[in-house]
């Protein structure tokens, strides 16, 4: 059995056999980068203590207890016990007589550092930084020996039990190597990570380094000296140099913390040279395990040395396709999370939209295109996240105001946190003299002469509008259930998202433009004859020809039938299956054409019907809705009054046309996304298809495995299961990301949250007037959850499958989100206060906490 390797034998395909800071030390070592010499006590070693000792069972039960329960305490009490075992357990003599022999060979019985190395560390997906113990200025075989078995208790800590649940790894998937690594008697130490783990930028790194042994950087102990230079030149951006008071040292039994010298407390660790020489290893790091690393450096003798490397795990992916070097500083803005979801996008929904992007930039646009062109160049996907490049938009004075006004409108920060990057930077992002893309011709004439239409005929435009829609999406639900074979389903799957939008734009966008043009050209106007800027918010209540809402009223109608005949929620029953067959095409994440409609599963349906038979008839939305609707009018008909008193008959005359048409044709504002919905529900249905082929060819495992494809791997030939499985392990790993970017740079920087506070109250955008006082639910998903009538819903976005839960909300908190988000306009119609665009709502507010919720100044107060 081989129990020891020393670094220049491993490499990265040793990582089952030396844990992730084993394998990395080899690989460094090989590539020639200044590494202390150093050996590994491989996983067989570890393995054989357990045998020896038998723990197995003892430890698989203790940890599953954990795991199972998964609180702190469950965690704490698991690990003191299998910590006990480890402390009693008995050194194997094989396992002994390695070691010794291995530390041996280092000639003079040198200081060491005996560092853990689990199989489950140090990965791409996860680094688990600081889950396992490390020992320094280790002397001797006998203390080497006693710190290599601490080393192995350390891989059940309660928080690495912790993190290891947190990330689906279960006890019987890890082992533990030991690094075994001549100690540097270093002078200054430190971390560098080779991009800059604050903003996200890969141009930058970052180096924080302090006097003596890297302990005390690293467990936090002291505030160290930070850099931040150019990755490319190794010049310094920036340089804080702290006050250290504290060292860590080493010796005679260890190390020990101390004061810094006084001469040496305010001078910094290292010069200008230092950090260009740190940098340079960095980026030789990088460039060889191909992605930004987090490196733990020391310095001895004007020697820098490097003594760990990890990829670092906390920044956000990268754009992909990458931006290529020649186009220059690029700016894009989320998409996802202009829809409301923080959640990435399947291998296939990614693969629409690239085809939407193409066909909209064809035949919205008239951009002529190279052929056969797979990708959107104005399109990027970052952790399966979608991004829309907006740099020509921001550059050009025109299309950059439009911009800046038009994204709060949909999520709140967007727009502060792009003049703020304007602002900071207007060098980076300077006019390049040539106008943004702007709308092809013909787009040009239909739009505009169907909005002049609209205008002089409303009602007669909304109904055309609306029919010659829905007669192309069922001629496509047609064409689609016809659809057979592989290649014609491939067709079928590219050509139909090309068209999406100009269909439902060429036949909705005027008539809805119409609207909306009314709705901001009179609230503006009002704002500047009263100074109200709110005035018309209570006309847009109840808002009629609204599919959303009329689902909801629907839904509620249903659970009134169920009551009267007494009869539980069942997929089966005629009216379940009557509203199924009309808004079975909608679901959690609809829009991304790898997430199952309801049509498939209709639980969250069947669900909300349980929630809804609660209730009584003093929570009927429908009279609810009728009242909106009359106070509504009311509100219309006292602004035309207002106007008649204050600004004359003419106006008045005017306000009360353009307050028609508000009410005759904002109300659409949902029937494009209903529509493209039902398109991408018949785009699922032959994809469906494909994976049933797929499936009975032995090429896939189970037909929804289609939707973790790229409409490009249809072209390989042979097995697709492992793509799909790969594609499948990376989409769960980014569902459990916790906060998306709002803008990303072509650099990698990321922005969250727009620059602004309140003292005591996160603020948001004000998105729905009133104001109120409640518990808070927190819901992360809508599948299963439940809302008392009159709780806060508070939620990291919504789509028209959480809009049942408005129907019992006092009020709603989002955390992304503008005024003419879906969660927004749907809050205004139901008459409850909302605030979005709130970053970090989800974690700063618990469930069962009051809070104030503020729609008009965009303020929620935890109370």
């Amino acid at each position: 059995m081989e129990l020891i390797r020393w670094f220049a034998d491993l490499g990265g395909a040793d990582l089952p056999l030396a844990g992730g800071k084993g394998a990395n030390l080899g690989e460094m070592a090989r590539t020639g980068l200044p590494v202390p010499p150093g050996f590994v006590l491989l996983t067989p070693a570890y393995q054989a203590f357990v045998d020896a000792n038998g723990l197995q069972v003892a430890v698989a039960e203790a940890a599953g207890r954990a795991v199972a329960d998964g609180s702190a305490q469950a965690f704490e009490a698991a690990s003191d016990a299998i910590r006990a075992l480890f402390d009693r357990g008995a050194m194997p003599p094989d396992v002994a007589v390695a070691v010794t022999a291995a530390y041996g060979q280092f000639g003079d019985g040198p200081a060491v550092a005996v560092r853990s190395s689990a199989t489950a560390e140090d990965l791409p997906g996860a680094s688990f930084a600081g889950q396992q113990e490390t020992y320094l200025n280790i002397h001797g075989p006998a203390a080497v020996l006693a710190a290599v078995q601490r080393c192995w208790s350390s891989l059940w800590t309660a928080r690495a039990l912790a993190y290891r649940a947190r990330q689906g790894i279960g006890p019987e998937a890890v082992a533990l190597a030991v690094v075994v690594q001549r100690l540097i008697p270093a002078e200054a130490a430190g971390v560098l990570f080779t991009a800059n783990p604050v903003t996200g930028r890969r141009d930058q790194v970052a180096i924080d380094g302090a006097w003596g042994l890297g302990e005390a950087v690293v467990s936090g102990q002291v505030t160290p000296d930070h850099w931040v230079a150019d990755g490319a030149t190794g010049r310094t951006l920036e340089a804080h140099i702290a006050s250290k008071a504290l060292m860590t040292v080493r010796t005679d039994l260890g190390t020990e913390t101390r004061e810094v010298p006084p001469e040496l407390q305010e001078r910094p660790v290292l010069d200008a040279a230092g950090v260009a020489a740190l940098v340079d290893l960095g980026r030789r790091a990088a460039a060889h395990f191909g992605s930004p690393q987090d490196l733990e450096w020391a310095q001895a003798g004007g020697t820098f040395y490097l003594v760990q490397s990890r990829p670092i795990t906390s920044l956000f992916p990268d754009l992909e396709p990458p931006v290529p070097s020649e186009a220059g500083y690029r700016a894009f803005i989320s998409l996802n999370l202009m829809q409301g979801i923080v959640e990435p996008l399947t291998p296939a929904g990614r693969a629409m939209f690239h085809k939407v992007a193409l066909g909209a930039a064809i035949k919205l646009l008239g951009i002529k295109l190279p052929p056969g062109l797979k990708q959107s160049p104005a399109l990027r996907f970052a952790g399966g996240r979608m991004y829309g490049d907006v740099t020509n938009g921001v550059r050009y004075p025109l299309t950059r105001k439009f911009l800046l006004a038009a994204t709060p409108m949909i999520d709140g920060p967007m727009g502060p946190i792009l003049a703020a990057l304007l602002d900071r930077e207007p060098e980076r992002l300077p006019p390049d003299g040539k106008r943004p893309v702007h709308p092809a011709a013909k787009t040009i004439a239909v739009v505009i002469g169907r909005a002049l239409t609209t205008l002089a005929f409303p009602e007669a435009s909304r109904e055309r509008g609306l029919a010659r829609v829905k007669a192309q999406v069922e001629a496509l639900e047609r064409r689609a259930g016809a659809v057979q074979g592989l290649a014609e389903r491939l067709r079928f799957a590219e050509e139909v998202p090309s068209n999406l939008l100009s269909m439902v734009m060429f036949s909705l966008l005027p008539v809805l433009a119409s609207g909306m043009g009314n709705r901001y050209i009179l609230e503006a106007k009002l704002k500047q004859w009263f100074g109200e800027a709110a005035l018309l918010q209570k006309v847009l209540r109840a808002l009629p020809h609204n599919p959303t809402t009329e689902m909801d009223l629907a839904l509620w109608r249903l659970s009134r039938q169920l009551k009267a005949e007494g009869a539980e929620p069942a997929a089966d029953h005629p009216g379940v299956q009557a509203f199924l067959a009309k808004y079975g095409h909608r679901g959690v994440r609809e829009i991304d054409v790898g997430m199952p409609r309801w049509s498939d599963d209709p639980t969250h349906v069947l669900t909300t019907l349980s929630t809804y038979l609660t209730h009584g008839e003093q929570d009927d939305p429908e009279v609810q809705f009728r009242r909106g609707a009359v106070e509504a009018e009311e509100a219309a008909r006292a602004i035309v009054a207002r106007v008649r008193r204050e600004k004359g008959s003419l106006r008045a005359f005017i306000v009360r046309g353009m307050l028609r048409r508000i009410r005759a044709l904002v109300g659409i504002r949902e029937y494009p996304k209903f529509y493209a919905v039902r398109t991408i529900a018949a785009i699922r249905s032959v994809l469906g298809g494909a994976g049933a082929e797929l499936v009975a060819a032995g090429r896939l495992d189970q037909a929804d495995d289609i939707y973790f494809l790229d409409f490009a791997d249809w072209d390989r030939e042979g097995d697709l299961r492992a793509i799909a499985a790969a594609n499948r392990a990376e989409y769960d790993r980014e569902v459990g990301r916790k906060s998306t970017p709002r803008v990303i740079t072509s650099e990698g920087e990321a922005f969250y949250a727009a620059p602004v506070s309140a003292e005591g109250a996160l603020v948001g955008t004000p998105a729905s007037a009133g104001v109120y006082e409640g518990p808070a639910r927190v819901i992360m998903d809508p599948r299963g959850a439940k809302l008392e009538p009159g709780e806060v819903l508070v939620a990291p976005g919504t789509d028209p499958a959480w809009t049942p839960l408005f129907l019992s909300a006092g009020a709603l908190v989002m955390e992304v989100g503008g005024m003419m988000s879906h969660g927004s306009v749907v809050a205004r119609e139901y008459g409850i206060p909302a605030v979005v665009g709130v970053a970090g709502a989800t974690a700063q507010i618990k469930t069962g906490q009051r809070v104030r919720v503020d729609g008009e100044t965009g303020r929620v107060i935890p109370l």
